[in-house]
């Protein structure tokens, strides 16, 4: 392992009945895939072999990058990448909303993911039913499935009503619903609070502050005290029906317009403890306001939550206006930064097309710091409560299994030189392994990554 390319090693983990080995470093490697407009995927494929075949496409490459972690959208506005009893199916599936497709998407994206030994989170944004492509234009039709009466229509954006406590049961109900159907690891957020306005219009939810905000001294801060009481209920919601999915949220970068326009408090959320996971969007180069920001972010939003780093691969260009992205140098030192801070658990690229285009050479950057294979860490909260030791380890020629533990999924590692090296993560309990040598096996907890003790040892002849 190029152990000078990642994050200083934990220490070896400890037990009487195996023998301890160094154990290599761990990392959040998360590429996020945007399905609004079709931008990662599905691209206007819309056929199921076409879709099936460009994912596969893009795993390959994320793999060949050493991802551990995929954000997949799966409800860009009020719509679903799955039969939903609340929204209608999305119109970037089929080119059709309302339409269905011909096979599970959600269940086969998931799987396909998990096959690659990547974590599957669902990404969803809270409030966004419709907008509009240019001012003149109209919204859509509203889907019989949407309550009219929870929507509220803006110049250029149609959105539930934040204030509603209807809206706020209602996106938790999807939420619990997608939980209980889906092997997800873990449910996302977006950046997308109360809307961001056109220039000179009003929020016009007087009314509504009128009739649920006597307690608050202002209209700021209902609206503040709204989007809080929507993180705190989808916590609460996430822990209820699957207790180890991890709950992540990416805001902006900018961390006044994220309190003064977007209303979300993120250094409120982490310090309850209200998510698990706070990913700032820091698409500025380090000659302007990444390296100012990545300093209030973690000082800030790193109470009780993990801090991964957001980065944008869709600056960089040949022909970018500013130079700084004609190169992928500052990308490369955008990481370095991060990675210097301890608070800071991995990275997140927007988005995975920049992978398959790789502009300016910029893949030749993300692999030469993630060259070899990692675990994500433990997002959870508190302390890491460790899953049981895989056991039953047996070898049939390189073939090696083991009993399955529940709710997991496992590392292989090789020992090389009494260091434990990585060879896979996988969701599977038997595994054909590259070469000889001595291997050990532990089980990982599917969504928080809570991981086991090393099993028995056993010699691959």
């Amino acid at each position: 392992v190029k152990e000078n390319n990642i994050p200083p090693k934990e220490t070896a983990r400890k037990d009487s009945s195996v023998k301890t080995y160094a154990m290599p470093p761990r990392e959040v490697r998360a590429v996020w895939v945007a399905t609004i407009g079709g931008i990662d995927w599905p691209r206007e494929h819309f056929t199921e072999a076409a879709q099936k075949a460009w994912y596969d496409q893009m795993l390959d490459t994320l793999q060949k990058l050493n991802i551990n972690t995929v954000y997949f959208q799966v409800r860009p506005k009020a719509d679903a990448f799955y039969d939903s009893p609340y929204e209608p199916w999305s119109q970037y599936v089929t080119g059709y909303r309302g339409k269905a497709p011909t096979y599970d998407v959600l269940k086969w994206v998931i799987d396909e993911t998990h096959r690659r030994g990547m974590s599957f989170h669902a990404w969803i944004n809270p409030y966004r039913v419709d907008q509009k492509q240019r001012p003149n234009g109209r919204f859509s039709k509203l889907d019989p499935k949407i309550p009219k009466n929870l929507v509220k229509d803006y110049r250029m954006v149609r959105v539930y009503n934040p204030a509603m406590p209807e809206t706020r049961r209602r996106v938790c109900n999807i939420v619990a619903d997608l939980l209980r159907k889906y092997d997800v690891d873990g449910i996302h957020l977006d950046d997308y609070f109360y809307p961001a306005l056109v220039k000179g219009e009003k929020m016009r939810d007087e009314a509504e502050y009128r009739r649920y905000g006597k307690a608050f001294p202002s209209i700021a801060d209902f609206r503040r005290a709204m989007v809080d009481s929507l993180i705190a209920s989808m916590q609460d919601t996430i822990k209820a029906v699957r207790p180890d999915a991890v709950f992540s949220i990416s805001p902006q970068g900018n961390y006044e317009n994220n309190y003064n326009t977007m209303y979300a408090d993120i250094e409120q959320w982490s310090k309850r403890g209200w998510c698990d996971v706070i990913i700032p969007q820091l698409y500025w180069s380090t000659e302007r306001w990444f390296l100012p920001r990545l300093k209030w972010f973690s000082e800030h939003a790193t109470v009780k939550t993990k801090l991964l780093i957001g980065y944008a691969l869709y600056r960089f260009d040949r022909n970018a206006k500013s130079t700084v992205y004609r190169t992928p140098d500052d990308l490369g030192t955008q990481i370095d930064s991060a990675r210097a801070n301890r608070r800071v658990s991995g990275a997140a690229l927007y988005s995975a097309y920049w992978l398959m285009k790789n502009p300016v050479g910029i893949n030749r950057v993300i692999a030469a710091r993630f060259p070899c294979p990692t675990l994500p860490p433990y997002l959870g909260q508190g302390e890491e409560k460790k899953p049981d030791v895989p056991q039953g380890l047996h070898a049939d020629g390189y073939t090696l299994s083991w009993q399955l533990v529940r709710d997991c999924y496992y590392a292989v590692y090789k020992v090389v030189e009494g260091k434990a090296e990585l060879i896979q993560a996988i969701y599977d309990n038997r595994i054909t392994l590259p070469a000889a040598g001595y291997y050990f096996v532990t089980a990982v907890r599917k969504g928080n990554n809570a991981e086991s003790l090393p099993s028995q040892t056993i010699n691959i002849k």
